[in-house]
């Protein structure tokens, strides 16, 4: 499993930007009305240009928003499922990790070369082995003489 920081795609891009611009236009907008009523009543009077301009900015922005959301929930979906796969994979792994340990404990004669060399149990293997080879390089001296005495004759 890739662990760290995660890649950003476009998707993530686009939910950065362009919908936290459009929500936040329209909030600061919803807000900026609110407030200047609250503060001149005069503007109480034109409350039907600002609730037009909040709806002609909230109608596309709640379509391009709302599309974005559905891209990007449909990719943060995408990846739990591919956290789940990797997940059952790595607890497949630790599975087959935690019985092959216990097997190597049951069979504790499974030693590796660096532990039976520290025994000293590798020195008369590789005494015995030097000792056939020198026995072999003299079958074959005495073989290759016995072959070349038979030719010259």
């Amino acid at each position: 499993m890739r662990k760290g920081k995660r890649e950003r795609t476009n998707n993530d891009w686009l939910m950065q930007r362009t919908g936290l611009l459009i929500v936040y236009a329209w909030v600061l907008l919803a807000v900026g009305f609110f407030i200047l009523t609250a503060w001149e009543p005069n503007y109480l009077d034109s409350s039907e240009d600002y609730v037009s301009i909040l709806a002609i900015i909230g109608g596309p922005a709640l379509l391009v928003v709302t599309k974005i959301i559905e891209t990007w929930n449909q990719e943060k979906q995408n990846e739990i499922g591919d956290y789940e796969s990797q997940a059952a994979h790595i607890r497949a792994m630790d599975e087959i990790m935690v019985r092959h340990k216990a097997d190597m404990e049951r069979n504790p004669h499974c030693e590796t070369k660096k532990e039976s060399a520290q025994e000293g149990e590798i020195t008369p293997i590789v005494n015995e082995i030097m000792a056939l080879r020198e026995e072999l390089d003299e079958i074959k001296t005495n073989s290759l003489s016995k072959n070349s005495r038979q030719t010259k004759k």
